[in-house]
This record gives structure tokens, C-alpha cells and sequence, in this order.
């Protein structure tokens, strides 16, 4: 079994799901349990007369049951999944009878379709005018929030905690209606910042200039090579199309899933994986979107590798991807990083030198300690080099436990001058840092 306890623990949309899911991981709750190298399925019996049917993709982590529960996935495919971790021995290895064949067969086809359909030609000549139209409307807003952001600095920075939560979204707003929620997302971003600590003034001259780079160079977007345009209309928010990204050869790897991160947006859920490839030796960020009770079409379980083949967004190193075919979901194998914290950020600098736009990189530590001193946190390398590690004091906790104070490995996202981590594993140990 290529997934932990707590990592399907981690599937649970909810606290209530994850307890039933657990009460149900008990033979006794089974009269039907059955298990090939591609799927699980049992009957479960419940308050009505038929036993419901559970089914779980075990290749591609996915779930079906015939309950009525409008949770996903069901306490019944959580404990179905749960016993098999907990006791593969207690499941009939067999074929799959129809009605999970037919199952497994269906999410194939609709995997394929999508492939189809995504590979469709567009209407070049309507995609022309919608982009010629777009590109106006963000001229237009560029204008303006460069004569804000030049208000903003002949008046000066120092009153900026008083400001009120309108000040930052009256040119949000604008950006967004300009269609470049790229800058409007940076805009936001400033009134998010803490300005309680006193760090604010420089997290706020980032932003604030990373905001008219982007905006200057958008004003000379024609000018530049074709890699850095497409890195700025990035960061200005143009969206590269599914269909054309899927187009592209894709790149096939294992790739271990290091971390999975949420993020509410009003009714809309942004969720962030993060994976590695083994034998390519590059990150890969997947974004999946969705709303209220949809699910994402990935289970993507931090601590498990899978084989998949990836299309990356264009830009220049891009990180972004979209997973374009996905084979089987594996064991977790611990990644290739850097043993030296001093090379770790020599190669931040570099990244940064080749692509500004990056705040935020993705890097693996081998072999660092986590240590604590005077209510700070630091990560320490072999030869004693540090970086101060930027996490709450309740996930500081927790790689404490883990690690003992002893070397073990961590990915984190860095700034340069501080890491974040988003997890730690030593040995067979891997624990998820949401």
C-alpha cells in the first residue's frame, strides 16, 4: 500500500468524515472486500436495504460510492481505503466484476475526451480581437496604477498601517477591471501585509516595485525577447489556455508530491501541489481550482510519488504545469536537495538573476537541523551555515517531533533571505506542513 493512515486522513473534506471513515475501517462493517493492482471495492452495509458499493481507484487515488452522501469522498470509501492500509490481507485479490471495471473504464475515456477535446483548433481570428480588445483595457489600467504607485511615494510610506481597508481595494478594483488580476493580486497582497512587524517597510518596496517593473515593462512588451514578453504577461495575468499548454510535449517523470497547500477565496478554493521530479531534478507547481462541493480531478497526496507526464506553462524556468497523463500513484521517495544551505541560495540568485519576477522558490534541504533560539527558528547545515526559517510556532512543533533536533530533510518555499517550510521526512517519517 503506496499511501499512510494519516495521509488518507488528509483526504477528508471534513473533521466528521475522517472519524466515520475511521469507524468504518474495520472488517465487521464489510461484507464484500476485494482488491486488484488497480482498485478497491466493497459492500458496506447501511440503514437501507441494499449494502451500498465502494470503489477506489487506487492508481490514481479516486473515489465512487452509492450512498447518498454529498461529501467527497464518503466516510465509506475513506474506511474502505483505511482498512486495506491497515490490513491489505483482510481483501480477496480478484479480478474487477463489471461495475468497477466499467468504472475505471469511464475515467479513462473521460480522461481521453478531455485530451480531444483540449486539442481542438480555436478561432484564431475571434481569440485576435478578444486579445486586441484585452490588451487596450490593461494599457489603460497600467496608466493609471502608475500614477497611483507615484502618488503613493511622493506622499510617503509611513502612514501606510493607518490605512484603511478600502485604500487598497479602490485600485484592486481598477486592476481587475482592466482584466490584470495579476497586478490586482499584488495590490491586495499589500494590505496583507503585517505592518505590526518591522519588516513592513521592506516587504512593502518589494511589491511596490516589483509592481511597476511589471507594469514598465508591459508599456515595452513589443521590445522584448519572446520569453521575457510571456513571463510579463504572466505576471500581468494573462492566462495561458489549457489547449495550448496540453498541446506542448509533455515532460515524464516520478514525480513526489512534497506539499499541498488551500486557499479560500470567497466561494472559490485555490489548491497548490507542489512535486519534484526524480530523474528530471525540477519543481513543478499544479494549481487546481474549484467551488463549494466540487472536488479536484487529482488527488494529489503530499508524501506518495507518481508516475505522470507533465505540460509546463511557458515563461522563462517556468514552474507551473498541468498534468497532462497520470499512470499510478507510488511510494514516496526521498528527493535529491541540497546539503549546503550556502549553495541553496547561490541558486536562488541565479534563478532570480535568469527570471526577477520570482519572489518565492521551491528548494529541498538535506541533512539540516531545525533548531530554536531566542523564539526564532533556523535552519543549520552540516558546516554550521543558517537561514531563518519563517513558520508558527505550532509547525515548528511539529518538525521538532519529528526531527529531535537531528538532521533530516525539509522542502520549503525561499525568499533568499528565509524559508518556509511546507514539510519535513526523515526516514519513513514524512509529515505535511498545510
Amino acid at each position: 500500500m503506496s499511501i499512510k493512515e494519516d495521509q488518507i486522513i488528509a483526504l477528508a473534506p471534513d473533521s466528521s468524515s475522517a472519524k466515520s471513515g475511521k469507524e468504518l475501517a474495520v472488517v465487521s462493517k464489510w461484507q464484500l472486500r476485494c482488491s486488484s493492482d488497480k482498485a478497491l471495492w466493497g459492500h458496506c452495509q447501511g440503514s437501507g436495504k441494499l449494502p451500498y458499493q465502494t470503489q477506489v481507484d487506487l492508481q490514481n487515488i479516486a473515489f465512487k460510492c452509492s450512498c447518498p452522501s454529498r461529501k467527497f469522498p464518503c466516510k465509506h470509501g475513506l474506511g474502505l481505503l483505511l482498512l486495506y492500509s491497515r490490513d491489505p490481507g483482510a481483501f480477496t485479490v480478484t479480478d474487477e466484476p463489471d461495475w468497477v471495471l466499467d468504472w475505471l473504464n469511464k475515467r479513462n475515456e473521460k480522461v481521453t475526451k478531455k485530451t480531444d477535446q483540449e486539442s481542438k483548433p480555436v478561432d484564431a481570428e475571434a481569440q485576435a480581437k478578444r486579445a486586441e480588445s484585452r490588451a487596450k483595457k490593461v494599457s489603460g489600467g497600467i496608466a493609471d496604477l502608475q500614477i497611483w504607485l507615484r502618488d503613493l511615494i511622493r506622499n510617503g510610506l509611513i502612514n501606510l498601517p493607518e490605512r484603511a481597508y478600502e485604500y487598497w481595494q479602490t485600485p484592486a478594483k481598477r486592476m481587475v477591471d482592466a482584466q490584470a488580476p495579476g497586478l490586482a493580486s499584488m495590490v491586495k497582497s499589500l494590505g496583507n501585509i503585517n505592518y505590526f512587524q518591522e519588516t513592513w517597510k521592506a516587504e512593502v518596496l518589494n511589491l511596490l516595485t516589483k509592481m511597476y517593473l511589471v507594469s514598465e515593462a508591459y508599456k515595452h512588451i513589443d521590445t522584448l525577447p519572446d520569453d521575457l514578453a510571456q513571463e510579463v504577461r504572466n505576471q500581468i495575468g494573462f492566462t495561458q489556455s489549457k489547449e495550448e499548454v496540453i498541446s506542448q510535449s509533455g515532460v515524464s517523470d516520478t514525480w513526489v508530491v512534497l506539499a499541498r497547500t488551500l486557499e479560500e477565496d470567497e466561494q472559490l478554493t485555490v489548491e497548490r501541489n507542489w512535486l519534484f521530479g526524480l530523474n528530471t531534478k525540477r519543481f513543478a507547481l499544479v494549481l487546481q481550482f474549484f467551488v463549494n462541493r466540487q472536488v479536484p480531478e487529482f488527488n494529489l497526496v503530499p508524501g506518495t510519488a507518481i508516475q505522470a507526464e507533465l505540460s509546463f506553462y511557458k515563461g522563462i524556468l517556468p514552474l507551473r504545469a498541468l498534468i497532462k497523463k497520470q499512470n499510478n500513484t507510488g511510494l514516496f521517495v526521498s528527493p535529491e536537495g541540497f546539503g549546503s544551505i550556502e549553495k541553496a541560495m547561490e541558486n536562488f540568485s541565479a534563478t532570480v538573476t535568469q527570471n526577477p519576477f520570482y519572489d518565492l522558490l521551491p528548494v529541498i534541504f538535506n541533512q539540516v537541523r531545525f533548531l530554536s533560539h531566542e523564539k526564532l527558528y533556523f535552519l543549520v547545515d552540516m558546516d554550521g551555515a543558517s537561514v531563518k526559517a519563517r513558520i508558527s510556532d505550532a509547525k515548528a512543533i511539529r518538525i521538532l517531533a519529528i526531527s529531535g533536533g537531528k538532521p533530516c530533510h525539509i522542502f520549503a518555499l525561499t525568499s533568499g533571505d528565509a524559508a518556509e517550510p511546507l514539510a519535513v521526512w526523515t526516514g519513513n517519517n514524512f509529515i505535511s506542513l498545510p
